[in-house]
């Protein structure tokens, strides 16, 4: 009998799901293998290792959720899509947590899949920052430092269980970016 055979994408599909269900730590080629009803060692075409699937997940959680916060920034701009796409990214964090948790994953390399698919993320914020009037330069920094603080605020309340305590704070969070970093733009062309 031939062996079943699986795609890129059936793989990932499945990991990105079983990360969000069972969570990113538990994620393991067994899970996946039995859910696709396959031997693990066919996992191994596509990825090197439960290592390889991480990373495999990482890159498809980035990229959803660029996709996700490009989404809320639709129909908004400066300071609305801001807060827009602020949201989206907590929403995205507190609905898919294993493929949250899979976004802290570092990039193995300068330029490799998962570095692009976080720098096409950053990318989103430097475009609305640019549309507000900042410098591209000024927009890059803008853009780390939102991204930055964002990330943090998640990854901390991602460790720990959320409470509306947490909507509080991250509201405050968002209008503290955008108070000081749109002011600081102001003060600079002044």
């Amino acid at each position: 009998m031939p062996k079943k055979r699986v795609t890129l994408n059936a793989l990932t599909t499945t990991a990105v799901e079983l990360a969000d269900t069972d969570g990113f730590d538990a994620l393991a080629l067994t899970g996946v293998a039995e859910k696709l009803g396959v031997a693990a060692s066919t996992l191994y075409t596509h990825a090197d290792g439960v290592d390889g699937l991480k990373y495999l997940v990482a890159v498809a959680a980035t990229r959803n959720l660029t996709e996700t916060v490009r989404n809320a920034a639709i129909g908004a701009s400066g300071p609305d899509a801001l807060t827009a796409m602020g949201f989206a990214y907590r929403e995205f964090a507190l609905d898919h947590p294993g493929q949250f948790a899979s976004t802290l994953l570092p990039a193995k390399l300068e330029g490799d899949e998962l570095a692009t698919a976080k720098l096409t993320l950053l990318g989103v914020f430097v475009l609305v920052y640019q549309a507000i009037g900042h410098s591209e330069h000024e927009a890059r920094l803008a853009a780390r430092a939102t991204c930055s603080a964002i990330h943090g605020f998640l990854a901390l309340e991602h460790t720990n269980t959320p409470s509306s305590d947490h909507d509080a704070d991250y509201r405050f969070l968002l209008n503290a970016l955008q108070h000081g970093l749109l002011h600081t733009h102001a003060a600079s062309q002044t």
